[in-house]
């Protein structure tokens, strides 16, 4: 059985095709004002590295539990790297929405390079005190860190 209806309207969408295709398409999401940009990068980062405390808190456990002489240095690093964090957390004030563009970029573009440096304390400690819990006696080799 055909359908009249749809074989009428074939030449009608096939006229329109053309006129369908030259209207604009939808405008893409505007972007994020730089300073706007600037606040969510510090953020992710700071997320990134919260997401990183538990794996400092795991390593100072099994560091603790495995009673070496040798942990001293380790466990004050991920102690230092945990404090750098709480320390930073503690002075971020983030700009009144209401403060001038040019001073909120320059104090997220600041606060991102101060967590650069935590991240790379991060890193450093993670990877140090990974690779001596895996040079433990006794104990399994470590999975590489995945820290950033």
């Amino acid at each position: 059985m055909k359908f009249p209806l749809k074989t009428a309207l074939r030449p009608l969408l096939v006229a329109l095709a053309p006129a369908l295709a030259a209207c604009p398409s939808p405008a893409p999401p505007q972007q994020l004002a730089p300073d706007k940009a600037a606040e969510k990068a510090v953020m992710a980062r700071h997320d990134s590295l919260m997401a990183k405390m538990d794996q400092l808190y795991s390593l100072k456990g099994k560091i603790t539990a495995a009673r070496s002489p040798a942990a001293g240095p380790y466990l004050r690093g991920l102690a230092a790297a945990d404090e750098a964090m709480m320390d930073w957390m503690h002075q971020y004030r983030a700009p009144d929405t209401t403060a001038n563009r040019a001073t909120r970029l320059a104090y997220f573009q600041q606060q991102h390079e101060v967590l650069a440096g935590v991240s790379r304390q991060f890193k450093a400690t993670i990877d140090s005190a990974t690779l001596f819990i895996s040079q433990l006696p006794g104990t399994a080799p470590a999975a590489p860190a995945t820290s950033k």
